[in-house]
């Protein structure tokens, strides 16, 4: 996935709004600031999980947990800033500077979501990495297949909310994402918009493996199980 909220571009869009409507700019920058952090954790999470998804590495996984929270938390912040500091609801009553805020709010919000999904999927790949290495380097038999199977469906139940939040998640980052109509968006943030675009759809493809607990052993560990 290529989440990226574009350092350049989120810098324009502050930029634009101070040069706008002349409001805190330390307001601004924190914004500009938690978006930017919050985009380079998403970043790095992402491509540790989209490795792990065939290694099985779960320290790997571990990591991009962490990264995850951080980035949750770097956006939830930026989102709720732009929404709620009344230097920026200030600047935010000129409908051109409004519409561009609101912009930035949406688009923190969809980077949360895609965090909360992430470590779902996160969750999800730690427990089948575990199980994993219980059968690493073995010539698995029919028999060891069948008892992997068993656990997998195990697996499949014990987190079947952190299953089901995955798709939860990915959906919340879509409808944020159908609140925004981005003809009227400065080209600085109507070009994050394209990029969020792309990144929700490798999103519903690389996050959604993370639901099949059955096909992520196989992959893990190279083999089929059965029906």
């Amino acid at each position: 996935m290529k989440a990226r909220l574009g350092c350049s571009a989120v810098i324009a869009i502050v930029l634009a709004l101070v040069a706008a409507v002349g409001y805190t700019g330390y307001a601004g920058t924190t914004v500009y600031r938690q978006l930017d952090s919050g985009r380079q954790e998403l970043v790095a999470a992402q491509a540790g999980i989209g490795a792990a998804a065939q290694s099985g590495d779960p320290a790997q996984l571990r990591a991009a947990a962490a990264q995850l929270r951080q980035a949750e938390r770097d956006f939830s912040d930026a989102a709720g800033r732009s929404r709620d500091d009344p230097a920026l609801r200030v600047a935010g009553v000129m409908p051109v500077a409004g519409h561009n805020l609101d912009g930035v709010t949406h688009l923190a919000a969809i980077g949360a979501d895609m965090s909360r999904a992430g470590q779902a999927a996160a969750a999800v790949g730690i427990a089948a990495a575990s199980l994993k290495q219980q059968y690493a380097g073995r010539n698995l038999t029919p028999e060891d297949l069948q008892t992997l199977l068993q656990q997998a469906q195990g697996l499949a139940r014990d987190y079947s909310a952190s299953i089901q939040a995955i798709g939860a998640q990915l959906r919340a980052a879509h409808a944020e994402r159908a609140q925004v109509t981005t003809t009227d968006l400065i080209a600085p943030l109507k070009n994050a918009y394209d990029e969020v675009d792309s990144a929700l759809s490798d999103a519903d493809t690389a996050l959604l493996h993370y639901q099949d607990v059955k096909q992520l052993l196989s992959d893990f560990l190279g083999v089929r199980l059965p029906p």
